[in-house]
This record gives structure tokens, C-alpha cells and sequence, in this order.
């Protein structure tokens, strides 16, 4: 009887459609959780509560529930066919044929699994830890370290989850805890990169209204699996990882944070980071302006593929990975066009013998 009760509370919490388009209510985690909270016979259908409370505390533990309930029953699809918005929605009520559907039975069985992982995770101190740098410093609401292992079809189902890496997860969340202390004279600089251009870029999809897949600001891992734009979330959060790395060796990057950065074994050995194809340094002064006074439209610093998304027509080829992202200048970025770096580094080398046989070049 409690899981007909689960069902129909998770159900109750999503917004109706009307006919014009327009919602009755909004949807409320805060409402959502205390609502399957109550459930007088939750720890038989969603076991492992109370273990994961004592483990980390109430603060935390509330955060890793409502990513429970987020991640597990439910997602938030872009809603078609304008493509403007997405719209939560329980996984059970995706058509069948859907690979992100769910029975609300496999949905249990996820958030069950879900819930003794992240109590395992908290027995040992580094683990706690991280629970709390994720709980205090998230990227997208209701964030977990856990998601699917492969890309696949049916791909939301309890043999398909798993932890992330632990290294991984470290350095995630020691960079932020880091570099968005507030006792960090530099975190407002940090705080908008993160929100504006890092997170943004890093876990959500573009904006893509052709195709069979359309698709606009989802979660990248909630996309369709088919969708050139999906992406798994480790895989995002080693994107995160690049991003803030590469950020942290922009030349003048300040040097007593850069200490600070290596002695908590954060920092990542690399040179002073370049765009990928004007090969000239991304400076920290010029990018600490542009993110404390961004100018609408406009922008020096861009993340962008190395190699286009759509450069092969392969979607399961996964372009939206560590490998293939980084920052790139402006001037990088309107070079590079849709081309790949390889095929843009081959036109720049031709321009500049068709240049110097024609004597254009005074060097």
C-alpha cells in the first residue's frame, strides 16, 4: 500500500498542464520530501534512511534525500515541441518505448540503491567530506556523486548506477570548497565562473532545435541517450575538473592561491593555458574583468568542443567529453567556426604559405 502512496504523492507534486499551455501550482522538493517523510511506513519502502542521518547529519542527509527523490523518480525533459523549457515529470510517465522511462518499481529499487551508496560513502572521513562539498557548494540542484554507468538502452535502472570515482569527486570538491570560500578575496570572480559559463556549459545541453532530439538546457545525462548532447555525469564533472584546472593556469593567475591550490593536491600539472587555436595565453586579469562585468553579447572567453558535436554524425561517439572541451578565445571561437582544431590548424598553416609566398608577412 505504501508504494501506491509513494506513487501518487510523487505524481501530486508535478504541476498539471492546462489547455493554454499554463501550470496549476509549481513543483516543491521541500513539500515533496516532507510528504514521502511522513509516509508511515518509509523505511520499509525506501530502507537505509536513519543509517545515511547518522552517518552525515540532518543537513546533509536532507540534501542527499531530495537528490534521492530528484535523481531516482523523477526528470525534467525539455518540453516539445516548442523546446523552450523543460517540465518535471515522473520517470513512469514517459512513453515505454522511452530509454529514460521507469516503473516506479525500478525508480524504488534506484533510490534504495542510491541511498546505500552514499551511506557507504560516508563511513570514512574523506567521503563525508565530500558529501558535504557537494551538499554546500552544488553545481545543479539536488546533486549526487552517482549516476549511470553506461549510455544505453533502457539506461534508468538500478544495474545501471554507480559512484563516481573518489580522486575525481576529491578534486571537484576541493576546487570548490577552495576557490568559493568566502574568506577567498577572489570568490566573486569564482562564484560568477562557476554560475555563468562553467556549470552552464559543463551540465547542460545546448540549445538544439533541430534534429530528432531536441533539446535546450536539459541535464545533459537526462537527454535522450541518442541526442548528440548527452553526456554521463561523471563525465561532466571530469569536464568541471578541465574547466577549473585549465581557469587556474591562465596567465597571472595569483600565485599565493595557486600555492594554496597545491598544497591541498588539487592543482593539476599543465602548462599556461592557451586558446586551443590562436595558441595565445588566456590571461586572468582580462578574465576576471569580462566575469565581473560581463557585457550582453558579448565575450572573450568561451568554452567550447575542440572537435564539433555534430563533426562526424556519430551521436554515440559522446563529443561532449574531458578530452574535447576547454576555453577558447573569442577570436578562437568565430576562427574555428564548425570546424574541428585539426582542420582549422590545416586552413591556418595554407593561409600562412599563401601569405608569405605572396609576401604579405613582415615579421
Amino acid at each position: 500500500m505504501t508504494m501506491a502512496e509513494l506513487q501518487k504523492i510523487c505524481e501530486a507534486a508535478i504541476p498539471t498542464a492546462n489547455a493554454d499551455g499554463t501550470l496549476t501550482g509549481s513543483f516543491q522538493m521541500a513539500g515533496l520530501q516532507a510528504s514521502i517523510l511522513g509516509l508511515k511506513d518509509v523505511d520499509d519502502v525506501l530502507p537505509g534512511l536513519a543509517g545515511l542521518r547518522d552517518q552525515v547529519g540532518p543537513i546533509v542527509c536532507g540534501h542527499a534525500f531530495k537528490g534521492v527523490i530528484r535523481n531516482a523518480f523523477l526528470i525534467e525533459p525539455v518540453l516539445l515541441p516548442a523546446a523552450t523549457t523543460t517540465r518535471f515529470k515522473t520517470r513512469w510517465s514517459l512513453p515505454a518505448a522511452d530509454p529514460r522511462y521507469a516503473s516506479v518499481e525500478e525508480c524504488q529499487a534506484i533510490a534504495i540503491d542510491v541511498i546505500s551508496r552514499l551511506t557507504a560513502l560516508a563511513e570514512s572521513e574523506e567521503g563525508r567530506l565530500i558529501l558535504e562539498g557537494l551538499s554546500e557548494r552544488s553545481m545543479v540542484p539536488y546533486e549526487l556523486p552517482v549516476g549511470y554507468a553506461e549510455r544505453r538502452d533502457p539506461i534508468h535502472r538500478a544495474d545501471n548506477v554507480g559512484l563516481f570515482d573518489l580522486e575525481l569527486l576529491r578534486h571537484v570538491a576541493g576546487f570548490r570548497l577552495l576557490l568559493l570560500n568566502p574568506d577567498n578575496p577572489l570568490r566573486p570572480v569564482f562564484a560568477e565562473a562557476y554560475k555563468r559559463k562553467i556549470a552552464v556549459k559543463t551540465y547542460l545541453t545546448d540549445r538544439a532545435l533541430t534534429g530528432t532530439h531536441k533539446t535546450n538546457r536539459e541535464k545533459r545525462w537526462e537527454a535522450h541517450p541518442d541526442s548528440v548532447q548527452f553526456a554521463l555525469r561523471d563525465t561532466c564533472l571530469q569536464i568541471e575538473l578541465v574547466l577549473v584546472n585549465q581557469m587556474c593556469h591562465f596567465e597571472g593567475f595569483p600565485a599565493e592561491l595557486r600555492d594554496l591550490l597545491i598544497a591541498a593536491d588539487l592543482l593539476l600539472p599543465m602548462d599556461v593555458a592557451r586558446c586551443p587555436v590562436t595558441l595565445l595565453p588566456l590571461r586572468f586579469d582580462d578574465f576576471s574583468a569580462e566575469v565581473l562585468s560581463p557585457v550582453q553579447g558579448k565575450s572573450a572567453f568561451q568554452v567550447g568542443h575542440l572537435d564539433p558535436l555534430k563533426l562526424d554524425g556519430n551521436v554515440w561517439a559522446n563529443g561532449h567529453r574531458a578530452d574535447n572541451i576547454g576555453w577558447i578565445s573569442a577570436d578562437g571561437n568565430r576562427i574555428q567556426g564548425s570546424l574541428s582544431v585539426d582542420e582549422i590548424r590545416e586552413l591556418l598553416r595554407r593561409v600562412w604559405v599563401a601569405y608569405s609566398e605572396a609576401g604579405l608577412l613582415d615579421l
